[in-house]
């Protein structure tokens, strides 16, 4: 029996307590106990309370973590930075990104790529029903979806879409994509598309978000570009435009974006999305490390942002873009045409020297950009100048001790690598030159204004060499860039191919929906293009997304364009909660 006991024992002697007493003890009683303890007693009792309750609350919170997990839970308010100025909230108008983010968050579509890059089902309740001769696609909307304004998606919707894109009037720069395709309403929540000819591509067109008729079917023609409702959109999304700020000038500073509490997948965790618009990238940047706005996104390739990919209070996403910086060579040009000197430069162009010195290793060494082609190894990644050198020199390119430049048959091999003016691409062909101009070749740079670029060298493909972005999109049909009726703009076959056996692969792949059928005809095209030695893939570019550690869930596997970040937003959350397992 210890001091304290002993003590307390002999206290509730004194106040006249026995044993039978002690099992009714009042509060009142206690108290007398306590005012009868000296100092030390009361500091002894006091420590080992304290000491039972911290016990006590120790193994209630390590049994309540034991047997419970942490979940999403609504709240939260997320901020990012966009640069520029939306003008076409609306999907038949949208072009520039702060329309496209938006679009994507306010507007839903039938179909939407998933995470992985495959095709999953938004507004359709399942995959269209594609009829035996590959024509005719039946589509069936879910029940339940809502416009934010509470009235219902139907087919109305669907067909009022496709109908105002198609026509001139409205002037929509989608109306190419679907001029030969008809749709027609069922039912109320059934539509059937119907293409003129078979169309591989076509699925991807499925993924246009959808317009709500009792909106827009009162605007005619003239004022579609001017109408309020491109800002003030009405959607179907996750997220419904809460409030629109402007500065004095009519510029628009904020718009939050609100938590459609409706949304037929159930109302998204984070309540609120906030976009702040700036006019540069380094305001974004300056906007973010000062705690502005919690995340940003950028592609580096026609950007001159880098930023370092370890840091402590964000998360640094990195997700591949079917985009690509190409060198296209005119095989118009006399001595370009000879195949044996593309594969000498290709042989000495150093790929990982531009990624990492050029792009601070922010981009790919370039894979096929035929993404059905998933196993494909990584293009023409080896450098051999020595090999390159040997090449030219069993084709007749000797090195003349006048010039020290290669020569044949009194022609000097001399090369000009014309690009535009943005700081990547100029770089990159200031690297590619040096790289060549090891190979005893006389290489020159033209380096111009975009615009000036397009309408006086590539429109009339007059360069010798042109280093060029080039973006496909999620269906890799090379139509545009390889087929021989390209060849002249406003095609984009640049480098003026043709070959009858590659125009063939082309249209056999682009005239079916058989996933493997076309994955076989594009495996071998791809080999085809690549013994060619016509274009060289330089790298392929990343979409950096920059985003506080504190918004969860946020991650991406597959990114056909920057916008579709936003495709599992409903997923993410700020605010967690514990559930019991």
């Amino acid at each position: 029996m210890n001091g304290f006991t002993q003590n307390l024992i002999s206290y509730t002697k004194t106040a006249g307590l026995g044993v039978k007493e002690l099992k009714n003890l009042s509060l009142s009683t206690l108290r007398k106990v306590f005012s009868l303890m000296g100092r030390r007693e009361k500091i002894a009792l006091a420590t080992l309370a304290a000491l039972a309750g911290f016990s006590f609350f120790a193994s209630a919170k390590n049994a309540y973590y034991n047997h419970t997990s942490p979940a999403a839970d609504f709240g939260g308010i997320y901020s990012e930075g966009l640069l520029g100025q939306p003008t076409y909230i609306n999907p038949l108008l949208a072009r520039s990104e702060p329309d496209l983010s938006l679009t994507k968050l306010i507007f839903a579509a039938l179909y939407k790529y998933d995470s992985n890059g495959q095709l999953a089902a938004d507004l359709a309740d399942s995959m269209p029903a594609i009829s035996a001769d590959q024509k005719q696609y039946t589509v069936n909307l879910k029940h339940g979806a809502k416009w934010h304004n509470g009235k219902p998606v139907t087919a109305d919707d669907v067909v009022f879409t496709i109908q105002t894109l198609k026509d001139p009037a409205y002037k929509s720069p989608l109306r190419a994509l679907w001029q030969s395709t008809s749709v027609e309403k069922l039912s109320d929540y059934s539509v059937k598309f119907t293409t003129k000819d078979i169309s591989g591509p076509f699925l991807d067109n499925l993924t246009l978000a959808v317009l709500p008729k009792g909106v827009w079917n009162g605007v005619d023609p003239q004022s579609f570009l001017l109408s309020k409702v491109n800002l003030e959109a009405i959607g179907s999304g996750p997220y419904s435009i809460k409030e629109i700020k402007k500065l004095p000038s009519g510029k628009i500073q904020q718009i939050t974006l609100q938590a459609y509490q409706d949304y037929y997948q159930g109302s998204p965790k984070i309540d609120q999305v906030i976009f702040k618009l700036y006019d540069s990238e380094e305001d974004i940047l300056n906007a973010f490390h000062s705690r502005e706005i919690q995340g940003f996104g950028f592609v580096p390739l026609g950007s001159d942002l880098f930023i370092d990919k370890n840091q402590d209070q964000s998360q640094v996403l990195t997700v591949p873009l079917p985009q690509y910086q190409v060198v296209f060579f005119n095989l118009n040009n006399k001595i370009l045409a000879g195949q044996k000197v593309r594969q000498a430069l290709s042989l000495a162009t150093d790929k990982r020297q531009i990624i990492n010195q050029i792009f601070k290793n922010n981009a790919l060494l370039p894979v096929s950009p035929l993404v059905f082609n998933s196993d494909s190894k990584i293009m023409d990644s080896n450098v051999d100048a020595a090999e390159a050198k040997k090449i030219l020199d069993q084709d007749g390119w000797t090195v003349d001790p006048k010039t020290n430049i290669r020569a044949k048959k009194g022609v000097g091999l001399e090369i000009t690598i014309t690009t535009n003016d943005s700081l990547v691409n100029s770089k990159a062909a200031e690297t590619l030159a040096a790289q060549w101009h090891n190979l005893d070749i006389k290489v020159n740079l033209n380096i111009l204004p975009s615009k000036e670029l397009m309408d006086t060298l590539i429109k009339p493909r007059n360069f010798d060499v042109l280093l060029f972005p080039q973006k496909f999109g999620a269906d890799p049909d090379p139509f545009l860039f390889w087929h021989s009726s390209q060849v002249k703009d406003p095609g984009f076959n640049l480098t003026g191919f043709a070959d009858a056996n590659i125009d063939k692969l082309i249209t056999d792949a682009r005239t079916t929906t058989d996933k493997n059928i076309r994955g076989a005809k594009y495996t071998e095209f791809n080999n085809a293009i690549t013994a060619s030695f016509a274009v060289i893939f330089l790298d392929q570019t990343e979409y950096i997304y920059t985003v506080d550690k504190k918004v969860k869930n946020v991650a991406s596997n597959v990114l056909y364009d920057p916008s579709q970040r936003f495709n599992n937003i409903s997923n993410w959350y700020m605010v967690e909660k514990r559930v019991w397992k």
